[in-house]
């Protein structure tokens, strides 16, 4: 018996791997249907959202495809009173993917380079909203007018999460592959502007400011995968009234695009200097 412990002790080892594996790829789950329902609520997503007007873009399938993206928003916001701009990428699509392909991962294969080695945990606290962490970093890239600086904030929702009792929670854990697991239908948003100058901080960066109006009408949009019928906060406002036998149903929805801006509000969080590349490179 001793003399096949070894043995055994290898074979319980691969099959402990081997669980693990299908839970992380959701090998045996079949087709995306929930993703592909609840692509149809990005279409809810408003275009205008107080002084920011979006125009949408057309998103590269190339990139939708290694994104993952069973649906997506790619938009570019302006704000009519200062001038500001932010673009959004939000996209819905398994775990598998959605949680992988995050802008320091893609934005070096559109010649950007990471101006700080790691990604900084930010929080946007804004009055009368849920505290929202984000991932932010900046990135540069030479053009023939000089240098590209872009910031990029980045999170997850996870609407298949029983511990949100029905709320829209934005998330940027650790390790996100891990912490999604095998998350059918897993929503990943960025904002994404020009720094004015190398040394702009997160605090400054535009996509605070817009994330002040737009957080409470995304959290409001997509809070209807539970049935919510109520307007309010930003990340609470969803009952789980959704019917019995499928509560993910929606119907396919066809991507659409948007660059978001944010504005300073009471903001918290570890500031590394970043930058996020143009809506289209967003992967």
């Amino acid at each position: 018996m001793v003399r096949n412990s070894p043995f055994i002790v290898a074979v319980l080892l691969i099959l402990g791997l081997t669980v693990i594996e299908i839970n992380m790829t959701d090998r045996l789950a079949g087709t995306n249907v929930s993703a592909e329902q609840r692509a149809a609520l990005l279409d809810k997503v408003p275009a205008t959202v107080g002084d920011w007007r979006g125009d949408d873009m057309a998103v590269d399938q190339n990139v939708r495809k290694t994104a993952g993206a069973i649906g997506a928003v790619q938009r570019e916001y302006h704000n009519v009173r200062t001038g500001e701009k932010v673009r959004l990428w939000l996209i819905v699509g398994h775990a598998r993917e959605v949680s992988y392909h995050t802008p320091d991962v893609c934005y070096p294969s559109q010649g950007f380079e990471a101006r700080a080695p790691e990604n900084s945990k930010y929080t946007m606290v804004f009055p009368d909203q849920p505290n929202t962490e984000f991932w932010t970093n900046t990135f540069v890239r030479n053009i023939n007018s000089g240098q590209q600086l872009e910031r990029v904030f980045w999170n997850w929702f996870n609407p298949m999460e029983k511990s949100n009792e029905g709320k829209v929670v934005w998330e940027a854990p650790s390790n996100p592959r891990w912490h999604f697991g095998n998350t059918r239908a897993l929503y990943k948003m960025y904002f994404t502007s020009s720094m004015r100058n190398p040394k702009e901080t997160a605090d400054e960066s535009a996509c605070v400011r817009f994330a002040r109006d737009f957080l409470p009408e995304v959290n409001k949009a997509l809070s209807e995968v539970y049935g919510e019928s109520e307007g309010g906060n930003a990340n609470a406002q969803a009952t789980a009234a959704a019917p019995a036998a499928d509560p993910l149903a929606e119907t396919a929805k066809a991507p659409v695009t948007t660059t978001p801006e944010a504005a300073p509000a009471k903001t918290k969080a570890a500031d590394s200097p970043s930058t996020a590349p143009s809506a289209k490179t967003n992967p």
